[in-house]
């Protein structure tokens, strides 16, 4: 009897099979509801940590860009300005472009003028310090009247330029600067262009041009690139997207004749950088979908990436870095992974049991983890902080901070009426002592030197260094007859003091330009530029000395220097 009810209490073997399938069915559905929920949340975290790491790149990439370039215009401004510029523009106005004259003809006829000999050696000697590549000189009618370059092989001088791009804009009165190609040299730069007036008229343009490959140093991070104002990719980490234009860009709709003029080329490819939203919600669909819209992909990479770019550098370039998600293919075995364990755990006896500890362990995870990720960018950010304050040889100022402080000590001084001097020091004949005794023997005399500077100058001045070999310094409250005194004196410790690690026979000393705040609307970028040619004027008289330019431009009268 007991076992007739058994056998009808017993259940159907299909029903038995069809139970268990709806049983194994529902855990898979149930574990893949809950394998997509926990990988959507471990994506947004990592989307999120690495989407502000890539936005502080781009943001660090811009400051350096908007930095580099406000020094460059700083020194065809201040050419302008110059007695001897606007002499050569006003005296060689009449040069012009017409039939009977030609290229040779006119270079041959400006090259053999005594008055612009002496602008070519002034254009050479300020190309050497000042990081160009070349300076040139055009007047009003668009002809080149002089250059860095003037005797060289290939020469500017008697080039018509009226074709440039980079010069229409500034022969009507206006500072321009644009990327573009050397018609000579044929090699990529940016072009400032400076106007240049005399009693009120304008008379010419003071032209320069760095080339690309000394800027490269904003490229340095995989998948970073710049493009012009037109959308062309002008610098990349990856060469291979150089002359690529972006999507949707200007250049597209410009006409061949000035695609030409500009970069020497009339096709430009597209760059093929498309959403990737559609390939990552195909491959991972539990992905949300703002995440999935915020991806995008580049060919030959297999994996999506995220996109940044920065704008408003004041030279119509823009920043760009595409990111590729390393994490993504772990991220997709991961999501496998856990939706076969979810799936087998709920088919167990203790379904419930396993799903709730394996959920507490996961969300414990990912929440350690948030936090190691939060915890990790927050020194990382302290240790940009401090590497972006101090270089990290010298313990000097890093040149960002300092062009910070300077502008915050022009806004003091002003407002507290009191005097303030800045001064750029140069090593004399740094290079020799790298060539002939090494690099760490440099880096010493770097040290040396910010270490002298500790020891003579008081605590409220500063000390950062600019690049290389040349180191700014402010003294706030300091007249310029005290501010001589002080680098004099700063200048003969440097030279009296051993420099420990230093070999015997290596001859250290420094020269320095030092000038005053003017009384009222000085900026940053004059006040430096007349500290520069304060040092070129000491570099120009042999070295070794201090110089010093007032507010006004004019050199006070020097004193005699102690000998030793």
């Amino acid at each position: 009897m007991n076992r007739r009810l058994l056998r009808q209490a017993a259940l159907p073997p299909v029903v038995t099979v069809a139970a268990v399938v709806a049983l194994a069915l529902v855990c898979w559905l149930a574990a893949g509801w809950l394998a997509n929920r926990m990988m959507r949340q471990e994506l947004d975290t990592a989307l999120g940590v690495q989407r502000q790491m890539t936005r502080s790149v781009v943001d660090n990439m811009a400051e350096v860009i908007a930095s580099d370039l406000s020094m460059s215009r700083a020194i065809p401004a201040t050419m302008a300005e110059t007695h001897v510029v606007q002499q050569a523009l006003v005296e060689a106005g009449d040069y012009a472009a017409s039939r009977p004259s030609t290229e040779l003809v006119r270079r041959a006829a400006l090259q053999h003028a005594p008055a612009l000999a002496a602008v070519n050696g002034f254009l050479h000697d300020a190309q050497g310090f000042s990081g160009f590549d070349a300076i040139w000189l055009v007047n009003n009618n668009g002809i080149c009247i002089a250059s860095s370059n003037a005797m060289e092989k290939i020469s500017y001088v008697g080039v018509d330029m009226r074709a440039r791009n980079y010069l229409s804009d500034t022969l009507l009165g206006a500072f321009s600067e644009t990327y573009g190609v050397g018609t000579s040299s044929g090699e990529p730069g940016i072009f400032v262009a400076a106007p240049v007036y005399d009693n009120g008229l304008l008379v010419g343009a003071v032209l320069a041009k760095v080339s690309i490959a000394r800027l490269r140093h904003w490229v340095t991070r995989p998948g970073t690139f710049v493009s012009d104002s037109n959308g062309v990719i002008v610098m990349a980490h990856d060469s291979k997207l150089e002359g690529l234009a972006m999507p949707g860009s200007h250049v597209q709709e410009m006409n061949a004749i000035d695609r030409v003029n500009t970069y020497l080329r009339e096709r430009f490819a597209e760059l093929p950088l498309h959403g990737a939203g559609e390939a990552a919600a195909r491959e991972a669909p539990w992905i949300s979908e703002s995440a999935a819209q915020a991806l995008v992909e580049l060919p030959r990479q297999r994996t999506p990436a995220l996109y940044e770019q920065r704008g408003g550098l004041n030279s119509g370039l823009t920043a760009h870095l595409v990111d590729p998600l390393n994490g993504w293919p772990e991220l997709l075995a991961n999501h496998r992974r856990d939706r076969l364990l979810i799936f087998l755990t709920l088919a167990g006896s203790v379904t419930l049991a396993a799903v709730i500890s394996i959920s507490l362990v996961r969300e414990r995870r990912l929440h350690r983890a948030s936090r190691d990720l939060a915890e990790q960018l927050q020194a990382a950010n302290s240790l940009l902080a401090a590497e972006a304050r101090h270089d990290a040889l010298t313990g000097a100022l890093s040149r960002r901070y300092f062009l910070d402080l300077l502008r915050h000590e022009i806004d003091s001084a002003y407002a507290n009426g009191k005097p303030l001097c800045m001064a750029i020091a140069d090593l004399d004949h740094f290079k020799q002592i790298n060539d002939r005794f090494g690099h760490p023997a440099g880096d010493r005399a770097l040290q040396h030197f910010v270490e002298t500077c500790r020891s003579e100058l008081r605590s409220d001045d500063a000390v950062g260094r600019l690049g290389g070999e040349e180191f700014g310094i402010l003294l706030p409250g300091a007249t310029l007859a005290a501010g001589q005194d002080v680098i004099e004196r700063l200048r003969r410790q440097v030279k009296a003091n051993v420099c420990a690690g230093l070999p015997s026979e290596a001859y250290l000393s420094v020269s320095i330009g030092i000038t005053e705040l003017a009384a009222t609307q000085d900026q940053p970028e004059r006040l430096m530029s007349r500290a520069d040619l304060a040092l070129y004027m000491a570099k120009a008289a042999g070295r070794d000395r201090c110089e010093a330019m007032a507010s006004d431009g004019a050199v006070p009268p020097r004193t005699a220097a102690a000998t030793w």
